[in-house]
């Protein structure tokens, strides 16, 4: 790099930017100032050949750039190589905005017939690795360079943002492009003297720049206008190293819609400006202008935008305060020397004008305010583009179910997935593109049918929006399939594998999942091997409650009207019958289940018999299951929770008597020497199982009154605690109903049993303990006898 210190002058700038055959312009990617200096140098120079800054090997995609039907923003989409895995690959964008130099460029050369070409390090060699993304020059130095701090301190701005608009935006239009760009020219050299050397050796700044002085030697006697980011115009006018390309393989690369809010974020080439939506007005206020937009004008039409957009959020902005608003700006701005309306002048008029607090995150009329300069609008590559099938059938879909290309805002969608089979269509859609990790859309309400939570919901509710990810994403999963429900079954079979791999092929939750997960997705018809290893899995598992949730939830998908059933799909319900014989084999050991094992056992014995009395009954052999659950009473090591338990579904089946179950429940009550959870514990196996037999069999209720009253006043309030928590797993419909019930048996108000009390479990245990320690006191005194 020169060290002349002229350069850093007015005159020394525009002698090494424009004299010779080889014309620099400096540039800040996505700048709609530098943008109009680059058509103006193009337009007065007329060069033979046009030099910009893209990789080499993306080059094939600059004539698809001069297609009628293309729409910007655009960007290419560079894809990396294959993992060893077979998972997704690499993806860097190369975006274009209306207001990009690069794409001004490409452009205005084509109108005079001017030769165009790439010049950066290809991409092949930066993204050699899999997984490995191209690094990307940093933007720090426009931020944090002492130059530019010092700057900014002098100039009164707050940052660096700030700072470049006010020195370079507020030129745009102006005829002393040359200036313009002389003196971008000194501000990137003194960001880049303010940047150590091995900065930039690490993210390949400086072998980038070899190439690219590699390929401007090859120019000599030919008009060149050369555009490059002004980090790298220094390096390029001066003597250097010069390399050829590393001799890579092309990689897949795609020209893709993009769009303001991918622009904003800063993705692919990171360097560039934010607020596109408000730079793209600028821009095209200047082009029919021919030179400087009428800044006030553009300043209104910010602010009517804004007001429209809060409206729509139900943040009115009224008349006076706009009135306030656009007359601030502009004063704001001839305070700061300029004519111009900037970005901070038209947000800090905006803060000054609505915002009566403290304008810190989330506050509304801010966050309305950067989504509108932000934007919306996306792009729309050209038919000859040649972007993979599964794109194009995306889009297809996307369109059939009313999901909005224009715009990438996110807007609510609402699906009758169990009456309306458009809707349960749309919803197969959603959750293949969630599948494919595609970033459409979420789901932020419905059933889930994954754990069973909310199943008896009708509408699943969603946040849809299409944006240049969803194309990436596609295009990173295009090798899956040319459809979505073909890349989506794929990747199903991707994560059967990665289960197996895992070491869960015999656990049956991961199974139940992806089969819920593909039926959910609308993949019956891809999941024959899937329901294949599931059949395996189920035959051999020792999951007693794994079995049961397959035999509830496949019971019921297999059922018509079920909105997971697929008449596509292999028969399901034959699995729900290899777990329920799975089950019958598992029954026999029940009562040896460890003492903390056993409610969840009884649970899944609940479900299974649930299932036996449900509308898929015909399929499994109903009296078996009950001469093994009487079996298990037959065991004298059968514990009183699970005797409990069993004997209230026997009873309900029709094989046991109430009187049996009361005398069981009476004796366990009554019985001497156990502790109280031991005593409860048939009672509690029968809340488990069967509670409406409380209020339905009088004989079983009488029974455990009779058996409460009984015991001694000591037995029954050591007994209460546990008696209370058994009680409160009924739900209050239930609870009245055996209030109403043991009135019946008592005498009394229903109302008086289940009045509301403020105080909690832990208040009754102090209070019984101490009303016991009151009693003994007065033994003790000889009050009471």
């Amino acid at each position: 790099m020169q060290s002349d210190s002229s350069l850093i002058t007015r005159a020394g700038s525009e002698a090494a930017l424009f004299q010779g055959d080889l014309l620099f312009v400096p540039i800040r990617h996505h700048s709609p100032a530098c943008a109009w200096a680059t058509q103006q140098a193009i337009r007065a120079h007329k060069p033979d050949v046009v030099l910009i800054e893209g990789p080499l090997d993306l080059a094939h995609h600059l004539d698809l750039l001069g297609e009628p039907d293309l729409q910007l923003p655009l960007a290419i989409a560079a894809l990396g190589p294959t993992p060893p895995s077979g998972g997704a690959r690499a993806v860097s964008y190369y975006p274009f905005s209306e207001h990009a130099p690069e794409w001004v460029a490409i452009m205005e050369a084509r109108a005079i017939g001017a030769e165009i070409r790439f010049i950066d390090m290809p991409i092949g060699a930066r993204m050699a690795e899999p997984d490995q993304a191209p690094q990307i020059q940093s933007e720090m130095p426009f931020h944090t360079a002492d130059f530019v701090r010092q700057t900014c301190k002098a100039l009164r701005v707050r940052d660096g943002d700030e700072l470049w608009d006010h020195l370079f935006e507020a030129r745009l239009g102006q005829e002393d492009w040359r200036g313009l760009l002389a003196d971008i020219y000194a501000y990137c050299l003194a960001l880049r003297a303010s940047t150590a050397p091995e900065i930039m050796e690490a993210d390949q700044t400086l072998a980038r720049e070899a190439v690219m002085r590699g390929v401007l030697s090859e120019m000599a006697g030919k008009c060149v206008v050369v555009i490059t980011g002004g980090f790298h115009t220094p390096a390029l006018i001066s003597p250097g190293e010069t390399s050829a390309p590393k001799s890579k393989p092309l990689q897949d690369s795609y020209l893709i819609a993009y769009g303001e809010e991918a622009l904003d974020a800063l993705s692919g080439y990171r360097a560039g400006l934010r607020y596109p939506g408000w730079y793209t007005g600028a821009w095209r206020a200047a082009q029919a202008a021919n030179g400087p937009p009428d800044w006030q004008a553009l300043a209104l039409e910010t602010t009517m935008g804004f007001a429209a957009a809060s409206a729509a959020q139900d943040r009115r902005v009224a008349l006076p305060q706009l009135v306030e608003m656009t007359s601030m700006a502009e004063g704001l701005a001839r305070l700061r020397g300029r004519e111009a309306i900037l970005l901070h002048d038209l947000f800090d008029a905006m803060r000054a004008a609505l915002i009566k607090g403290e304008a810190g995150p989330g506050e509304p009329f801010s966050e309305h305010m950067h989504a509108h300069l932000r934007g919306t609008a996306l792009g729309h590559a050209p038919k000859a583009a040649g972007l993979p099938p599964i794109i194009d059938d995306a889009r297809t879909r996307a369109g059939a179910h009313r999901v909005d290309m224009s715009s990438s805002e996110r807007r609510a969608k609402k699906l009758d997935i169990r009456r309306k089979p458009r809707h349960r269509a749309a919803s197969h859609f959603f959750y293949q593109m969630s599948l494919l990790d595609a970033g459409l859309g979420e789901i932020t309400s419905g059933p889930d049918f994954l754990t069973g939570h909310r199943v008896d919901l009708l509408f699943e509710e969603w946040m849809i929006g299409w944006s240049p990810f969803v194309e990436g994403q596609l295009i990173k999963v295009a090798g899956l399939g040319q459809t979505v429900p073909s890349a989506a079954g794929h990747k199903l079979q991707q994560r059967i594998d990665e289960a197996r791999e895992a070491g869960q092929g015999a656990a049956l939750d991961p199974w139940l999942d992806l089969v819920l997960t593909g039926l959910r997705a609308g993949l019956g018809a891809m999941i024959p091997e899937l329901v294949q290893g599931f059949a395996e899995a189920v035959s051999h598992s020792p999951d007693f409650e794994g079995l049961a949730q397959c035999l509830l939830r496949l019971s019921s998908v297999s059922q018509p009207g079920d909105p997971l059933y697929d008449p596509e799909a292999p028969d399901l319900g034959a699995i729900a019958v290899r777990a329920f014989e799975r089950m019958l084999e598992l029954l026999p050991d029940l009562h040896e289940t460890p003492e903390e094992d056993l409610p969840s056992r009884i649970s899944a014995l609940r479900v299974a018999a649930g299932v036996l009395f449900g509308p898929a009954a015909a399929r499994f052999d109903r009296p078996r299951f009950d001469m093994a659950l009487a079996r298990i009473l037959e065991s004298e090591a059968c514990p009183p929770l699970l005797s409990g338990a069993v004997m209230g579904l026997l009873v309900n089946a029709g094989l046991k008597s109430e009187p049996e179950l009361a005398r069981l429940i009476s004796g366990t009550l009554q019985s001497v020497g156990g502790e109280p959870q031991e005593r409860i514990a048939a009672l509690r196996g029968v809340l488990m199982t069967a509670p409406a037999l409380l209020w339905s069999a009088g004989e079983v209720l009488k029974a455990a009154n009779s058996a409460i009253m009984a015991l001694p006043e000591e037995g029954f309030v050591e007994l209460l605690p546990d008696l209370r928590r058994e009680f409160t797993g009924l739900n209050p419909h239930e609870t009245d109903r055996l209030a109403q019930e043991v009135v019946g048996v008592i005498g009394g108000s229903a109302g008086e049993l289940t009045v509301q009390s403020a105080l909690t479990q832990t208040d009754l245990a102090r209070g019984l303990a101490l009303d016991a320690d009151i009693l003994r006191i007065l033994q003790a005194d000889g009050v009471l006898t």
